[in-house]
Order: C-alpha cells, then sequence, then structure tokens
C-alpha cells in the first residue's frame, strides 16, 4: 500500500457541518411557516357570507355603488341608487376601519337568511342579510345602535 502524499486531501465528506446547520434551518422555517398556515386556517377564518357582508359593508363605507350592486339580484338591484348607498356611507364610514364581521345567525332564521355583528374601530353594526339562492342579496338591513 502506498501513502498518500502529504497535503492531498481524500474525497469530501458529504453533509459537512454547515450543510447540516442549513438544512436544519430551511426545514425549521418550512415547519413553522405550514404551521402558522394550518393555525389561521382554523382560528381566523371568514366564511362565505362573513367574507360578503365584510365586502358589502366595506364598499357602502366608501360609497361604491358598482361595488354594492354585483352582490345584488336582479331584482333589488334596480332599488339600489347612489341616494341608498349615500346614506349608508354617511352611517357607516364614521365608525371607523372594520375590523371583523362575526356570523350570529340564530337557529329559527328564515332560509337563506343570515345575521351578522360587524365590529369597527368606534362601534358596532347588526346587519341581517337574506341571499338567493345564487348567493344574491334580496334583503339587507342593518342597525348602528351599537355606535359611538
Amino acid at each position: 500500500m502506498r501513502a498518500q502524499p502529504t497535503g492531498v486531501r481524500g474525497p469530501a465528506v458529504a453533509g459537512s457541518g454547515s450543510t447540516i446547520k442549513l438544512r436544519q434551518v430551511v426545514i425549521a422555517a418550512l415547519v413553522a411557516f405550514v404551521l402558522f398556515v394550518v393555525v389561521r386556517g382554523l382560528f381566523f377564518h371568514e366564511n362565505k357570507y362573513e367574507t360578503i357582508a365584510r365586502e358589502l359593508t366595506v364598499a357602502l363605507q366608501k360609497n361604491d355603488l358598482p361595488a354594492v350592486e354585483k352582490y345584488q339580484n336582479a331584482e333589488t338591484a334596480t332599488l339600489v341608487n347612489h341616494g341608498v348607498v349615500g346614506r349608508a356611507s354617511d352611517e357607516l364610514a364614521p365608525l371607523g376601519r372594520l375590523k371583523h364581521v362575526k356570523e350570529t345567525t340564530p337557529a329559527g332564521a328564515p332560509p337563506r337568511g343570515h345575521e351578522f355583528t360587524v365590529t369597527f374601530d368606534r362601534g358596532a353594526v347588526d346587519e341581517k342579510i337574506r341571499f338567493d339562492p345564487q348567493d344574491k342579496i334580496v334583503m339587507f338591513k342593518y342597525d348602528v345602535s351599537k355606535g359611538p
């Protein structure tokens, strides 16, 4: 057997210390991200109707008639105009930024009827919305008595 000349190294060892540490950091970051997504999905998820209520309420606050009309069915769309949206905007805008929408529909609610408590920076509003089979709004009422 011949001896290796001095100064010559053998083959590189796979998984050196710095490579292993980098791999561990990447795996830990991926695990943390997956846990964040799972927890967020379980605890902070709005249902379909809460999302519609949120988007409709924000559109009303901004006095955005086209955004409000997209949720109306053919019959109620003719009843929604700048005056209706403007009055709602005058009442909802002073409440500040919308923070949270929570569905509060009671057990005996009419079919396709949903109730919500909408929380703002400066108050809360109770909303009642009835949907048609295509999830378009056929009735919308709100009560700002919980306001500032």
